[in-house]
């Protein structure tokens, strides 16, 4: 009896605790790191995984896939902020665990892996759900509809959920061919309502890509014609999206002059007009006829939700002038009271254009994608625009790149570097907007310079060079979804993220077999 226990539990445990970090990638950060000690003790319960333990540390890919890790560790050596430090390498600790003890317990049975990435499906497909419901029930911005995650790395797992279910869509199983075609569908709409930038530049390369990946798996003509109308299809329509809310949102205007401009209001009072900002909504100019006193007093006896005068820059009133200045209106008491009620909803949910309730979330994300451009190109500033805080980022990330050209500022010091080089440039972000660089590879050369860049490229070419991976079509899309999103993303820097990518990788190459039945899978 006490055999066949024994027999029981090692025969699970793997199964077991790579589904415990399943859900916690999901759903709980707090059970993905006990997911992690569970897998070290479950390698240390078994005498095989034990010696394979040993032999990880003498393996050319498990090597290079923590030589970053180990340079991380290394950079603490030239780091001033050693709390910092410790703090990031431990927050990066998943890329040491999983390759070393993922190599240890070895191949699992070929099914018992496949269910174990359906598995991983379905608890993303579960929260989407989840979080739709809860988006009906109590409407929230895009960026909190998942819930308990970020979106942006919500929509990588939204990504890499829909290529495995395609990875797998030959499968036998009767449950599965009924439930994989909705589970995209969902997956899909969930992604389009996450309004994440990221997600929809990886799943509109994954469309363009995939077929070139598959396609000796689709050997009907008619299926191919169908998958090719349907790229062009996904191509043309975002395509359209971009264009519809260029043309409608963003025409281009001329400069004016304000002598040419009625100077007072129809009750008398002087209009304020900038003429030197072009920021415009639908071709009008946002700070042309500006008389905020007559616009508030009007607003304040309309509207529930009141504004203080002299707050020209507060987001409430911003809001209210492009607002008023998409519909063609003067910011004035006039402009005010021709508003509906139904528009002055729209302003106290922070609409900005009336056109934007009826956007669909593609479009929507579009429209503020513009309007940032349009702002940082008439102001210079990006505070608090998500895409083009980007540009300052990088700015300020190849500056420390160029001083610190070979072995970086060191781990701990990469946050002060940042603080210190904005200060430098005169930066016009906003204290609480100045970030790293939001890219993956700068990070890595800002942090351990051109020798740890290196490091890192090799560590991602390894798996194709000094290894037979597993199901290469399967690791080259997941390897092409994690490249994506460190191109605009410091992928590697948060919990979630990090393990995205140690988990999975190090699952696609140690415990995914390569044959129905590994020749190293116990019986």
């Amino acid at each position: 009896m006490a055999d066949s226990r024994s027999d029981i539990f090692h025969k699970l445990k793997y199964p077991a605790v790579i589904a415990l970090a399943i859900i916690g990638i999901v759903f709980s950060k707090w059970l993905l790191s006990v997911s992690q000690f569970l897998l070290l003790f479950a390698v240390l319960s078994d005498r095989r995984s034990r010696m394979r333990l040993l032999e990880a540390f003498r393996s050319p890919l498990v090597l290079s896939l923590i030589s970053v890790y180990l340079l991380y560790l290394a950079g603490l050596l030239w780091t001033s902020d050693m709390k910092y430090g410790l703090k990031d390498v431990l927050n990066k600790f998943p890329m040491m665990v999983f390759p070393v003890l993922f190599y240890a317990a070895g191949p699992l049975p070929k099914k018992t892996a496949v269910y174990l990435i359906l598995f991983f499906t379905g608890c993303v497909a579960l929260l989407s759900i989840i979080s739709l419901v809860n988006l009906y029930l109590s409407p929230v911005i895009p960026e909190r509809i998942a819930i308990g995650q970020s979106h942006i790395r919500f929509s990588l797992l939204i990504c890499l959920s829909i290529l495995m279910l395609i990875h797998f869509s030959d499968l036998k199983e009767k449950w599965f061919r009924f439930s994989f075609i909705p589970v995209i569908l969902v997956l899909l709409y969930f992604l389009f309502m996450l309004e994440s930038f990221t997600g929809y530049v990886v799943i509109f390369m994954l469309a363009c890509f995939l077929p070139f990946i598959y396609r000796h798996k689709i050997r009907n003509t008619a299926v191919r014609i169908s998958i090719i109308g349907l790229l062009i299809l996904i191509v043309s329509t975002a395509l359209w999206g971009i264009y519809d809310v260029k043309r409608n949102c963003f025409p281009e205007i001329s400069k004016v002059d304000a002598d040419t401009l009625e100077q007072t209001t129809i009750n008398g009072y002087y209009y304020q007009h900038d003429t030197e900002t072009m920021l415009s909504e639908n071709g009008n100019q946002v700070y042309l006829f500006v008389q905020e006193m007559e616009m508030v007093n009007a607003w304040n006896h309309r509207s529930s939700k009141k504004i203080e005068m002299n707050s020209a820059c507060s987001p409430a009133t911003n809001v209210l002038m492009r607002y008023l200045s998409s519909k063609g209106l003067r910011k004035d008491s006039l402009g005010v009271y021709s508003l509906s009620d139904q528009d002055i909803k729209y302003i106290e949910e922070g609409y900005s254009n009336y056109l934007l309730p009826h956007f669909d979330p593609y479009r929507a994300r579009i429209y503020r994608f513009l309007w940032e451009l349009n702002s940082y190109r008439c102001t210079g500033d990006p505070s608090g625009h998500s895409l083009t805080q980007r540009f300052e980022f990088w700015r300020a990330a190849v500056r420390l790149i160029e001083k610190h050209p070979v072995f970086g500022v060191g781990t701990g010091d990469i946050n002060q570097a940042f603080k210190d080089e904005y200060d430098i440039l005169n930066s016009k972000l906003k204290p609480e907007y100045r970030l790293r660089s939001h890219n993956q590879f700068l990070s890595v050369a800002v942090a351990l310079g051109f020798a740890g860049l290196l490091v890192f490229l090799f560590s991602l070419t390894a798996p194709f060079l000094l290894h037979k991976i597993p199901d290469r079509k399967l690791y080259i899309g997941f390897i092409f979804i994690f490249l994506l999103s460190m191109l605009n993303e410091d992928t590697l820097e948060t919990q979630v993220g990090v393990t995205f990518y140690a988990l999975f990788n190090s699952f696609l190459l140690f415990i995914l077999p390569s044959n129905p039945k590994s020749e190293d899978e116990k019986e």
